[in-house]
């Protein structure tokens, strides 16, 4: 069965761009445009991996989203992507703090890219994914954030 990934994507160019590319590799990919649409869908659906926009606009942040599915009983072994696709330059300096923020809160792994690179995302998520299996079958919970794009 393949991989079920939440997309919380609000530009319509990067959540076409990752899921295309996800489900070339066989994934299935629900892309939703805000906050609320992500929670709705947590609440109803099983899902393997979550992918957040970092700079989150309509409605709640990403440290709301990720603090709401870390304390879900349902939702807290989630492994949790923030992604930041052509960022700014102000998104680029406040990348280490978010970064910091994000490993605190439960997020296995920041992804930053200038331009969108679908081979390099699609390793890192079935890299993830597969990490995920191994965690499962060993009890290990404790993922370290691995950076991408430095």
């Amino acid at each position: 069965m393949a991989a079920l990934i939440l997309a919380l994507l609000e530009k319509h160019d990067n959540s076409f761009q990752v899921k295309a590319c996800l489900e070339d590799c066989g994934l299935h990919v629900f892309v939703v445009d805000t906050f609320r649409k992500a929670l709705d869908l947590l609440s109803v659906q099983k899902i393997d991996l979550i992918i957040s926009d970092v700079h989150l606009e309509n409605g709640g942040n990403v440290f709301d989203f990720l603090r709401v599915v870390k304390k879900g009983q349902r939702t807290c072994e989630i492994p949790f992507v923030l992604f930041s696709l052509q960022p700014t330059a102000m998104a680029k300096y406040l990348a280490d703090g978010l970064r910091t923020t994000a490993r605190h809160l439960g997020a296995v792994k920041y992804i930053e890219m200038e331009t969108f690179d679908g081979v390099q995302f699609q390793e890192d998520i079935n890299g993830l994914l597969s990490q995920g299996n191994q965690t499962a079958d060993t009890g290990d919970k404790d993922l370290e954030l691995q950076e991408i794009g430095e």
